[in-house]
């Protein structure tokens, strides 16, 4: 059966595999978090989503019910979840001294924004949320990229060119990328799994300057933005 087989709009093949395998992907034992905690987080998101009247309500019944997320994983989940445009310094400043470090504020980061996109692209089809997979029994690695130093964002990011090193190179390509780009490259896998999920949503970045590029059947480039831009503005983007 395919990933989207109960809509009734036509999926692409592309977007069904990179869904299907960001699906999956919650429940691998990453960087921080164990495949249970990961699962976790991503119910978390979507609990706060259907409280919030967002979102229908979630099944997930592949979800033991053991794991305790600590309420300072709760209160971060909900906030990126619902008000990302409230998220400040103070905000992120209070979650590191109740405990969470920086690669678990970037990896949490990380699956709630992917685990939103997905919900929002099932509840835009009609159909119900995708079920989220079992846990992958494994430790994190629970390594940090020694590239990552203090920039200007408020977490350690992957700096552009030769100071970004040979991991820089691979995660970016020969272009500079903005802070946008380089907000998860604490936790590389998650930056990873995102540019992935951009690529067939939006547009591959090696393109993003290229205007003449259409990557979508049926919307032209100048039609994408102004839906990109649109869908911005409403969500209080300061990008």
């Amino acid at each position: 059966m395919r990933f989207y087989d109960d809509s009734e709009y036509p999926v692409s093949k592309e977007i069904e595999n990179v869904h299907e395998f960001q699906i999956n992907s919650m429940g691998k034992s990453r960087s921080w978090g164990t495949g249970t905690q990961r699962l976790a987080i991503a119910k978390e998101a979507r609990i706060a989503a259907y409280e919030a009247g967002v979102l229908e309500k979630p099944s997930d019944e592949n979800l033991s019910e053991d794991i305790k997320l600590p309420n300072a994983v709760k209160e971060i989940v909900k906030q990126i979840a619902i008000t990302p445009q409230s998220l400040n310094k103070n905000i992120y400043d209070k979650t590191l001294n109740e405990g969470i470090s920086e690669g678990e504020y970037v990896e949490i980061v990380g699956i709630v924004s992917r685990i939103t996109s997905l919900d929002v692209f099932a509840r835009g089809i009609g159909i119900p949320l995708r079920n989220l997979p079992n846990p992958e029994k494994k430790a994190p690695t629970r390594t940090r990229p020694k590239e990552a130093i203090k920039e200007l964002a408020w977490v350690p990011t992957i700096p552009n060119g030769p100071k970004g090193g040979e991991l820089g190179k691979k995660l970016y390509g020969e272009m500079p990328k903005p802070y946008i780009v380089r907000a998860l490259s604490l936790v590389p896998d998650e930056l990873k799994d995102h540019m992935e999920l951009e690529k067939v949503q939006y547009s591959q970045m090696d393109k993003i300057l290229d205007f003449s590029y259409t990557h979508h059947k049926g919307l032209n480039r100048s039609q994408v933005e102004l839906v990109a831009g649109r869908i911005s503005a409403i969500n209080e983007c300061f990008f």
